[in-house]
């Protein structure tokens, strides 16, 4: 009876014991801070891997991204070179940014071509998908979509197919996009047009930094950097913007009387300070002339200031500096175009945009001229001196 009552009274001591680790043990979880820390997904929809394609023929490539905060960019790669970059419309980003991005190869062989989804310097891994390019194909390779868990409908849009031969001037939605009343985001929002629709182009403001489209019975503006275009455009209209909406957000000056709150203390001083970083073109600063002419560069912006910038937009411009001196052209001069809209680019941060210079021929100097902010929407405080940056090249036979 006594050998009995200890092993019971053994028992219960390991009982007690269990119990006390099973409480005492810190639980296994995934906490709120982990869940920020992680980083976004990205999933190519299409094409399909290893799509034939033409050279010359313009790749439509549809992806998914996603975030539990918010992706703010997504850039695509074609053999490691970046060819397209689009940022978020939200400073704060999207949880699920979907995305129509085009890409045109300019010889045959195998592409690998890389999305890569950011929340600010943050990225994703990297997703792939391989196109093989040929000098004709006989009929373009179908693309089908891919069911997404968890999305509405169980997929994504998928590209359109667009007729090249087809002259109207139009646009199609690089990512879901706002039309406006007017080509600024202090405009009304009339609607939000899905990635991957074309609409037709009736109108543009003279740095052709913003599109006058019409979808369905509305007519509205969308920014250029979300779209890409197709047709032919030379004869497209400047238009007119009309009259910024009247802000009606209290200011300092008529708030009620009272000692300062969390809503209307002033803001600590500081200012961004925008600087192009850097110019590249991919290669040695001497190269052999491109058959076709066109030559890809990249420009680093970065935001040396203690605050985040944005909106501003990005241009570039390139001459030969044989028949012109190397100056910089801003638009309104019908030089300089558009490279890319930055909606926010916080303190510290860098974002890389894409340009293209065209007519290159061998045998010749040319300088490429980026400047950030050329409209000066971004107050920078004293540091708007840096806002440009010159890079030449030469071209060999």
């Amino acid at each position: 009876m006594k050998h009995l009552t200890r092993i019971l009274a053994l028992g219960l001591g390991l009982i007690l014991l269990t119990g006390c680790n099973l409480t005492t043990q810190a639980p296994i979880s995934v906490t709120a801070t982990s869940i920020v820390g992680g980083k976004p997904t990205v999933l190519i929809t299409a094409p399909q891997n290893n799509a034939e394609v033409a050279v010359g023929t313009q790749v439509l490539v549809s992806a998914v991204a996603t975030d539990n905060v918010g992706v703010t960019r997504v850039q695509l790669a074609a053999n490691n070179q970046i060819v397209k970059t689009v940022s978020s419309e939200s400073p704060s980003g999207q949880r699920n940014f979907q995305v129509v991005l085009d890409y045109t190869p300019r010889e045959t062989g195998t592409v690998t071509l890389q999305i890569l989804a950011y929340r600010d310097a943050i990225a994703s891994d990297p997703a792939l998908v391989t196109i093989v390019v040929k000098t004709a194909i006989t009929a373009p390779t179908a693309t089908s979509g891919i069911s997404v868990p968890g999305q509405p409908g169980g997929g994504v849009p998928q590209p359109p197919v667009i007729d090249p031969n087809d002259p109207t001037c139009r646009a199609l939605t690089n990512t879901s996009l706002n039309l406006r009343t007017g080509p600024g985001t202090s405009f009304d929002r009339i609607t939000v047009l899905a990635p991957g629709v074309v609409v037709p182009i009736v109108g543009r403001v003279a740095d052709n930094s913003w599109w006058q489209v019409r979808s369905g019975s509305s007519t509205g503006w969308v920014s250029a950097q979300f779209t890409s275009v197709y047709g032919i455009c030379t004869a497209t209209p400047i238009v007119a913007s009309p009259p910024t909406p009247t802000s009606i957000v209290p200011t300092a000056t008529n708030r009620p009387p009272g000692p300062p709150t969390a809503t209307n203390t002033p803001i600590p001083a500081g200012n961004p300070n925008l600087v192009v970083a850097s110019i590249s073109i991919g290669g040695p600063v001497s190269i052999t002339a491109p058959p076709d002419g066109i030559v890809t560069y990249s420009a680093v912006i970065t935001n040396r200031g203690v605050v985040a910038a944005g909106p501003f937009t990005v241009v570039g411009q390139a001459i030969s500096t044989a028949t012109a001196a190397p100056t910089p052209v801003f638009p309104g001069t019908g030089s300089a175009v558009s490279i890319g809209v930055v909606n926010n680019l916080g303190a510290g941060n860098s974002i890389t945009l894409n340009g293209t210079v065209t007519g290159v021929v061998a045998n010749q100097a040319y300088t490429i001229w980026v400047t950030v902010d050329p409209s000066n929407q971004v107050n920078e405080g004293s540091g708007e001196s840096d806002n440009s940056l010159a890079f030449t090249f030469t071209t060999t036979p």
